[in-house]
């Protein structure tokens, strides 16, 4: 591939077209019906196809499985980040190395996680991890001196940026999102079962572990991450 290849600009249509990389651990794509969540899904037996339909569609994000056929993965992940802006769900599967190879693609440019094979909600999850609304919305979201930004998949307190894993930045977006509100633990689980089986223990666990992330990046910061007594968790503003 040259390194002077132009790269796919296309703005994603409405509503959310997302590409469905069928592999070994997912050998069809969901068939929920998706138009009410406002995106649709269309699968593809090989990677090729869906790197050719990315060109000439535009989708709003495409999901690879790291046990695609035919494809190297890391290089489809590499051509994708280099040649377009759609965003990459890595389509986690169960074979020898998959989780290795999921950060590797994180490192590379791929955007979320998604575990396979896969619920409708589960992929709802990991496509708003990438930062795609159901409905038009702004992308940045701010929450006092708090800032996320989906695109580029940083978290910020004021001038301090927060290196959070990909699980952590879906937890910090699920209560920005729902600020002032309280999200209750089990909300929270099931927003993370993208990841895992949603346990409320790892649930607790992961939030206890942004909240020493959010200190350490800014020492005043610690009253950003409240918990309610026997409810769950919110984003404070103030």
């Amino acid at each position: 591939m040259h390194e002077d290849a132009p790269k796919i600009t296309l703005a994603p249509s409405w509503p959310a077209r997302v590409l469905f990389i069928e592999s070994r651990s997912a050998p069809g794509h969901p068939v929920d019906s998706f138009e009410t969540h406002g995106f649709e899904i269309h699968g593809y037996r090989d990677a090729i196809g869906a790197l050719l339909a990315a060109r000439s569609s535009e989708p709003a994000a495409i999901v690879a499985p790291t046990d695609m056929i035919n494809v190297d993965f890391l290089s489809f992940i590499e051509a994708m980040a280099a040649r377009s802006d759609v965003p990459v769900i890595v389509g986690l599967a169960t074979h020898e190395h998959a989780t290795d190879l999921a950060y590797e693609a994180i490192a590379r440019g791929a955007r979320s996680i998604l575990a396979l094979p896969c619920r409708a909600e589960q992929l709802i999850a990991a496509v708003r991890a990438c930062g795609i609304r159901m409905e038009p919305s702004a992308r940045t979201l701010r929450v006092g001196d708090l800032v996320l930004d989906p695109q580029a998949f940083k978290v910020s307190i004021g001038e301090a940026t927060v290196t959070l894993t990909p699980r952590e930045f879906l937890l910090v977006q699920c209560l920005m999102q729902a600020s002032p509100r309280v999200v209750r633990v089990e909300e929270l689980a099931r927003a993370l079962a993208t990841y895992d089986e949603g346990s409320i223990a790892a649930t607790r666990v992961l939030v206890t572990r942004v909240r020493k992330k959010f200190e350490t990046a800014a020492p005043e910061s610690s009253h950003l991450l409240e918990t309610v007594r026997s409810i769950g968790y919110r984003i404070n503003e103030g």
